[in-house]
């Protein structure tokens, strides 16, 4: 498909907009929705470690050990994992929810841009705002003004994806989606029956982001032959990596957090987010190698 090409300079639809849909996987090519800047500073602390209740890795909260909190009764580990992928599950299924109903609805989809495009220009630059008030100011949040931020940020997000998912043929969205749920089950379960420490693989992570920025800038210069497959696997690889560290992180932000109920509330709502946003560049990076395999 056409958007897929290196010949086209801009960050996120094609000719759609021109805009940086993914300051986390500097893509050029496609619009994932990362946000590098601020996504992984939160460390295992999502608080920042001057926070009082924070709980390193000494901490005598273990596994399925519960603490008493405000929720009127106990959160074990288990809880405050289940809690976290429910969020994320529920999130994931606004934004798919709203993209799939546009994308069986082209015309619409189209003609909305048409006649709205600066709307659409605002809805990605709140998107993005909202991504990092969430990442850099959780801590002075309430929970419900961070479950509200969360909710807000799924809708638009479903918004802004859906002229990509239109773009593309609805077999490849929907092999895409199968191919995602099952790559990031794999990854998320390896990271939690593993018994090696995954946290030393961050600082490579964000590296290879910063390499895949600096490709897909020299690709969008310079034509460089098989750069849309090589950025594609690049990307599905750099986002199971994300999966499986983002996963393993979720026990240091219940060590964390849990002398704090309040904390605990929010902590959930951060470690979704960055699990959600793993999923979607996951997802659109896996769109883009299949849309490519149907031209």
């Amino acid at each position: 498909m056409g958007f897929f090409s290196n010949k086209q300079n801009n960050n996120g639809y094609t000719n759609l907009n021109g805009m940086n849909r993914d300051p986390r996987s500097y893509n050029n090519n496609s619009f994932n929705n990362g946000y590098d800047n601020g996504y992984n500073n939160y460390g295992n602390n999502p608080y920042g470690n001057n926070d009082p209740y924070y709980v390193q890795e000494s901490s005598p909260v273990r596994n399925n050990e519960a603490f008493s909190n405000n929720y009127g009764g106990t959160i074990t580990l288990a809880d405050f994992t289940k809690k976290v992928y429910t969020i994320m599950f529920l999130g994931l299924a606004m934004t798919f929810g709203i993209g799939l109903f546009f994308t069986l609805n082209p015309g619409l989809t189209l003609s909305l841009l048409d006649r709205y495009m600066p709307v659409y220009y605002i809805l990605a630059g709140v998107e993005v705002l909202l991504v990092f008030v969430l990442g850099l100011f959780v801590r002075k949040l309430s929970p419900g003004a961070a479950a509200f931020i969360f909710v807000c940020y799924a809708a638009i997000n479903g918004v802004t994806i859906a002229p990509l998912l239109v773009l593309c043929e609805i077999s490849s969205v929907f092999s895409a989606l199968a191919a995602t749920g099952c790559i990031f089950g794999a990854m998320s379960a390896y990271a939690i029956l593993t018994k090696r420490d995954l946290s030393g693989i961050g600082p490579v992570l964000i590296f290879g982001l910063i390499g895949l920025l600096v490709y897909s800038i020299i690709a969008m210069l310079i034509h460089i032959p098989m750069s849309d497959l090589m950025i594609s696997i690049i990307g599905i690889v750099l986002f199971m990596g994300f999966t499986a560290y983002d996963t393993q992180k979720i026990k240091a932000y219940y060590n964390s957090v849990a002398l704090n109920p309040e904390a605990a509330k929010k902590g959930a709502i951060v470690s979704a987010l960055e699990l959600y946003l793993d999923f979607i560049n996951l997802f659109l990076y896996l769109l883009r190698l299949f849309a490519a395999r149907d031209n």
